[in-house]
């Protein structure tokens, strides 16, 4: 994945709203929310926790197991993650489906 939200990605990040729980160690677990997911990735948008790019996280996304991700990118209000193990399409399209946002086309 490239450090820049939208340039050339390996796939396309769905908008959803999802809390999910963010494991740093084996005493340090928070809840976050999770703003876009893709099969490589996803944002973290609601956290109070401070991140650190390379940082190596668990999360607990929906009902999958916990997930192993790398922090790629700080920004003020967004923290992007690669997953270490990209996640299978058809288990992106079931969470987009239950935790999709409407998103409204841009206007002129």
């Amino acid at each position: 994945m490239l450090a820049e939200e939208n340039c050339d990605r390996l796939a396309e990040r769905l908008p959803v709203l999802l809390r999910a729980r963010c494991r740093k160690s084996s005493w340090h677990v928070f809840a976050v929310e999770i703003g876009d997911l893709s099969q490589g990735g996803c944002s973290i948008v609601g956290s109070s926790e401070a991140f650190v790019p390379g940082e190596v996280v668990r999360l607990s996304l929906a009902h999958l197991k916990p997930v192993e991700a790398e922090v790629r990118w700080l920004r003020e209000d967004k923290v992007g993650v690669e997953f270490r193990i990209a996640l299978k399409a058809r288990v992106i399209e079931q969470i987009a489906q239950a935790y999709a946002m409407a998103v409204k086309p841009p206007q002129d």
